[in-house]
């Protein structure tokens, strides 16, 4: 029984090939796998670091709109009514030239906000605001509540973040 054992954990251990011309090298290297494949890898870091590049471009040329957000969110309690209008204004004129949109900075605010509020949805709409807000600049008094001047500066910092002029 000794021998049985013996022989059957020798067996076990060993398998030998019927063949033994068949030589098999050791290692296959698995990358990388093609010779293109390094192209590749240097295409997609090109690709990465042009976003990269042209997402911070685009983050510095929006600095406009921090700038001008941060302005009428700043605005002190005390303005009278007139001098909150016409910050609003100034900031939508100040962002359009911004963007380099003369023309449509210089209107007049009737036509102005008219033409901005055809890319505005209905609820972020200056016209909704009604003719004090864009008639106010040209009034010599004008009297707002604290909801209407509330709604004239999230309108204005609606517009400010979502334009595309």
């Amino acid at each position: 029984m000794t021998s049985v054992a013996k022989t059957m954990t020798e067996a076990s251990s060993t398998i030998e090939l019927p063949n033994k011309a068949y030589l098999l090298p050791k290692y296959i290297a698995m990358w990388p796998p093609v010779w293109w494949t390094w192209l590749l890898v240097a295409a997609l870091l090109v690709v990465l670091l042009a976003i990269c590049f042209f997402s911070y471009r685009r983050y510095q040329q929006r600095g406009y709109r921090r700038d001008a957000l941060t302005s009428i969110k700043s605005m002190p309690d005390n303005l009278n009514n007139k001098q909150y209008i016409l910050l609003c204004h100034e900031m939508v004129r100040r962002c359009l030239i911004s963007e380099r949109q003369q023309l449509l900075a210089s209107l007049p605010s009737t036509v102005l906000f008219e033409n901005l509020d055809r890319h505005l949805p209905k609820k972020h709409r200056f016209g909704s605001l009604g003719a004090v807000f864009i008639e106010g600049p040209y009034r010599p008094q004008i009297e707002l509540t604290s909801e209407q001047r509330t709604r004239m500066i999230q309108v204005t910092c609606y517009w400010i973040r979502k334009h595309h002029a």
